[in-house]
């Protein structure tokens, strides 16, 4: 990655939903890993309708780095949605995502910046998948994201080797060129990836650890259900055409 001083070089984005138990720790770590990593950068932290205490610790956050900004809302609008929000005031040249509530490792973030030269778009992809609870929840998850994969490269010709993973760094045109994106659910990770592919970026993966903390606001079934008839929709209306 060529170095700018000066100017805003990686926006981290991290959105999330009632993390009052987590927000704050994966925050550190994004931080922290990001002073290591020694680029100009700036975190967006974005929450919508969440109902605990996570807007409070954002505006602490916030209060205590000048480089963080926070973006609220007050009713739950959904994950796609505060993303394109987050899209919308990021300044990086490149931009990184990552879920706030700890099941992607923050410290594999420089490798993903790092595979950049060379691609568009470096995803983290869940290739060891760890469960703090049970371990026929692990399974029952891995196998459902393995078969919406499938579905998805039957239906849309296209080829990746996680459409849904939360973590993930690209270059700020990518983001400009799929413009516009339409996801307001968890269904943005497949849209991005699916346009970025059809717009002929270059995408690549990076193995990662993926730790399933046991309270996922995803419901692996209903929402996998809802993510592709979502995304049908799109190529049935021409949405998903480059």
């Amino acid at each position: 990655m060529a170095e700018k001083t000066g100017n805003i070089v990686v926006s981290v984005i991290m959105p999330a939903y009632n993390e009052e138990e987590r927000i704050e720790i994966c925050f550190k770590k994004v931080f922290e890993t990001m002073q290591k990593y020694g680029q100009p950068f700036e975190v967006i932290l974005e929450e919508d309708g969440s109902t605990d205490s996570t807007p409070q610790i954002m505006d602490r956050i916030a209060k205590n780095h000048h480089n963080v900004k926070v973006l609220h809302f007050p009713r739950r609008m959904g994950k796609g949605f505060g993303i394109r929000k987050c899209f919308e005031v990021a300044r990086g040249d490149y931009i990184v995502l990552i879920d706030s509530d700890m099941e992607y490792p923050p410290e594999r973030i420089p490798d993903l910046l790092n595979g950049i030269d060379g691609h568009d778009i470096v995803v983290g992809k869940r290739s060891i998948w760890k469960n703090r609870n049970e371990k026929k929840i692990k399974l029952v998850r891995a196998l459902t994201s393995r078969a919406y994969s499938r579905l998805i490269q039957k239906v849309f010709s296209v080829t990746l080797d996680d459409y849904q993973s939360g973590f993930k760094a690209f270059r700020r045109r990518v983001i400009k060129a799929i413009q516009p994106l339409k996801s307001n659910g968890f269904e943005i990770d497949s849209e991005i990836l699916i346009k970025a592919q059809r717009k002929g970026f270059k995408i690549g993966f990076v193995p990662v650890t993926y730790t399933y903390k046991g309270n996922s606001k995803v419901n692996i079934l209903h929402d996998s259900i809802k993510m592709f008839i979502s995304i049908l929709k799109w190529k049935a209306n021409g949405q998903l055409k480059t």
